[in-house]
């Protein structure tokens, strides 16, 4: 094995990359672009949420309730209606994504002692926004509802601060902010490197084949296992020094990494690894660019959405977590998040590590020795 003709295969390898003034845009895409795309919209957090409001009531006590929910930042008034028949013609329209009823004797029944009904409508066409919105709603109905409690019984000479019971105080660990913006910058660099891996390792052997240069390669004095190894390294090297680029994004989000950038790139490049042995077998398993690209999102889409960026593992089907475990996407998921948020290293994330350097060396093996029989035919 001659170590400069790796070096020249890799060079020869890199010069194809920029030839290719699209493949090199897509990579910029999908590691810088996509990734501030996804930072501003790939948000599930439901915000400023168009509220129709019906108030019957009229009063001081109702005004107050329909303040509560308009001083938050996740609801904003659509109107106020004047009939449910508006109200049901702004939901059906999509123009309005939640309505308060507030009816006619709410004050009345509130003055009584007695319990006073208000209703809330949520668009159930979104399950997560409804959800998250009828959340909120109780929340503030809670709050409103104490305050009136604590007002009835200091007016009967009850003296209170506050009613007695459990106080439930929440704190989050590592994103005490609750941030989302932090995990979807993190967990779309690893999609970026799901792309990227599959990409360039399976488009760079289809593109020998096209253009019926892999024929002449096999005739000159390189050895098989030297072009292989540079069908590795290059596609490798291009995605780390694409990821380079990828914390330029996480510095325009302002998203911490407690943990260490070696550590990151240590398991970037496992993952990596990963990644482009499953590409080198998809570029021996096709015949053209187009087959080789179609064939890598029947990848992506899976190790994508089974491993966490969408919803948790824990969540899923017993079958879908065995196939999750499956993918190198599941363990570097994992990894990714506590190197960022926790601060964890090798000692803590060493299961994670280990999973990776098996699931790259059998992927990495396999496309390796598919690929090496195809060209010894």
């Amino acid at each position: 094995m001659s170590i400069n003709r790796i070096i020249g295969l890799i060079k020869k390898e890199f010069i194809q990359f920029f030839r290719d003034k699209i493949v090199v845009a897509l990579i910029c895409y999908h590691f810088v672009v996509c990734i501030v795309l996804c930072g501003y919209s790939f948000l599930l957090q439901a915000e400023h949420l168009r509220l129709v409001v019906y108030d019957m009531n009229r009063t001081e006590q109702s005004r107050d309730l329909i303040d509560r929910f308009l001083r938050t930042e996740q609801f904003n008034l659509d109107r106020y209606a004047m009939s449910m028949n508006e109200v049901r013609q702004r939901l059906d329209g999509s123009r309005a994504r939640a309505a308060l009823i507030i009816p006619a004797e709410f004050s009345r029944e509130l003055a009584k002692g007695r319990r006073a009904d208000v209703q809330f409508i949520t668009d159930g066409t979104d399950a997560n926004q409804s959800g998250q919105s009828g959340g909120y709603a109780s929340k503030i109905v809670a709050a409103f509802n104490r305050d009136v409690t604590l007002t009835r019984l200091n007016r009967e000479g009850i003296s209170l601060t506050s009613l007695p019971g459990v106080a439930n105080a929440v704190r989050p660990l590592y994103n005490q902010g609750l941030r989302e913006v932090d995990f979807v910058v993190v967990s779309h660099i690893l999609v970026a490197g799901i792309i990227g891996g599959l990409m360039l390792a399976s488009t760079s052997i289809v593109r020998e084949k096209e253009r019926g240069t892999i024929d002449q390669l096999l005739v000159t004095p390189t050895r098989s296992i030297e072009l292989l190894l540079a069908k590795t390294i290059a596609p490798l090297m291009i995605c780390l020094i694409a990821t380079v680029f990828s914390f330029l994004v996480v510095a325009w989000f302002n998203v911490e990494l407690r943990g260490s950038v070696f550590v990151f790139f240590t398991f970037m490049v496992l993952f990596l690894t990963s990644m482009i042995g499953i590409g080198a077998l998809i570029g021996c398993l096709c015949n053209n660019t187009l087959q080789a690209i179609l064939l890598s999102f029947v990848v992506w889409f899976p190790a994508t959405f089974l491993c966490g960026v969408a919803t948790p593992v824990e969540n899923m089907l017993p079958f879908m977590q065995v196939i999750a475990n499956v993918f190198p996407t599941t363990p570097m998921m994992y990894a990714i998040n506590a190197i960022f948020a926790k601060g964890q290293g090798f000692l803590d994330l060493w299961r994670e590590a280990l999973r990776l350097i098996v699931t790259g060396g059998i992927l990495l093996s396999l496309g390796a020795w598919v690929t090496w029989r195809q060209w010894k035919q």
